[in-house]
């Protein structure tokens, strides 16, 4: 018998989130694992699936978590390889991360290396292959001007350390003081409120996981030739874009949701990231944010506590006492 988190209906993480204990996995089959969940994070997107609005719903009974860390346990016939190895798992729906086993396609497991340690392998996944893919498909280059909404959240701290990494500069946007400070200890020259968002003046990209007003009025921050990259909509949809305000301007408006493509159509793209992630982290250049780490049974109030806008960072799910 394992624990696992069950949404059996829509709605609010603390209201339809449980924990329930059912049988084992099955048996792997060809070319799949079955990982021991160590830790896995947690994501707005999370509170999207549990509400039935995230664009995937995948039917109840449904557990969220897309990112995970762990040791393969068992392997199907052409995995076996794998059994042993600790991994950063992203399973897929509806049979997500947030129970002590998951059992997924081996192509969606790729080997942890000794220098991550299994908390922080669980903080990389979502929040900055989002960032990396984010970045790549806007094209920054060194030199160039980044805005980086919500840059206290986990998205945003993992675009505001990848975009200094490549020699940007970055000017990023919070609600409140506490938010703002930890944007400029993340490494952001620039640190404002959303009502100030008019002061920014041109920047060549901004990356948005706000949506609502926030990202309508961002458009107005692009230079000449300007890339906005919309990775969510924690704030809800959007205003209807006027073509006419891209236009005026040159821009590029780009839709990035990592979670529900990349892993499957872009695996060799996402390997490389992930190496390239790895390294950054282990040579101390990357810090992913975490700033809480919970229980099993404590992850629906954390994920109510992420909907208010109340957390700063990555939360993390402790399942096995083995994550260190």
């Amino acid at each position: 018998m394992i624990r696992r988190l069950i949404a059996t209906s829509a709605g609010e993480p603390q209201d339809v989130l449980r924990v329930a204990t059912v049988d084992d996995d099955p048996r792997p089959g060809p070319g799949a694992v079955q990982v021991a969940v160590h830790a896995a994070g947690l994501n707005f997107l999370d509170v999207s699936l549990c509400r039935g609005e995230y664009p995937v719903r995948p039917a109840p009974p449904m557990t969220p978590g897309v990112e995970a860390s762990g040791r393969v346990l068992d392997a199907g016939p052409g995995a076996e390889h794998l059994i042993g190895e600790n991994v950063v798992v992203c399973p897929a729906l509806p049979h997500g991360a947030l129970g002590e086993t998951v059992t997924i396609d081996a192509s969606l497991a790729v080997v942890r290396p000794p220098a991550v340690d299994a908390l922080v392998a669980a903080a990389l996944p979502v929040t900055y292959q989002t960032a990396w893919f984010a970045l790549e498909r806007a094209r920054l280059r060194a030199g160039e001007t980044v805005l980086v909404n919500a840059g206290a959240g986990g998205v945003g701290i993992a675009t505001i350390q990848l975009a200094v990494a490549r020699g940007a500069r970055v000017i990023a946007t919070a609600g409140s003081a506490g938010k703002l400070d930890k944007c400029r200890a993340e490494g952001a020259a620039v640190a404002v409120g959303y009502d100030d968002l008019a002061s920014v003046g041109e920047v060549d990209v901004v990356v948005d996981p706000v949506g609502g007003d926030v990202l309508s009025r961002s458009l107005d921050c692009l230079a000449f030739e300007g890339r906005l990259v919309s990775v969510g909509m924690a704030a809800g949809p959007p205003p209807p874009v006027d073509p006419a305000r891209l236009i005026a301007r040159n821009a590029d408006l780009i839709g990035v949701s990592w979670g529900s493509r990349y892993p499957w159509a872009r695996p060799a793209e996402v390997r490389a990231a992930y190496d390239e992630l790895f390294r950054r982290v282990a040579a101390g250049e990357l810090r992913p944010p975490i700033t809480r780490v919970v229980s099993l049974e404590e992850a629906p109030a954390a994920l109510a506590d992420l909907a208010a806008r109340r957390t700063t960072g990555k939360v993390i799910v402790r399942v096995n006492e083995e994550a260190s």
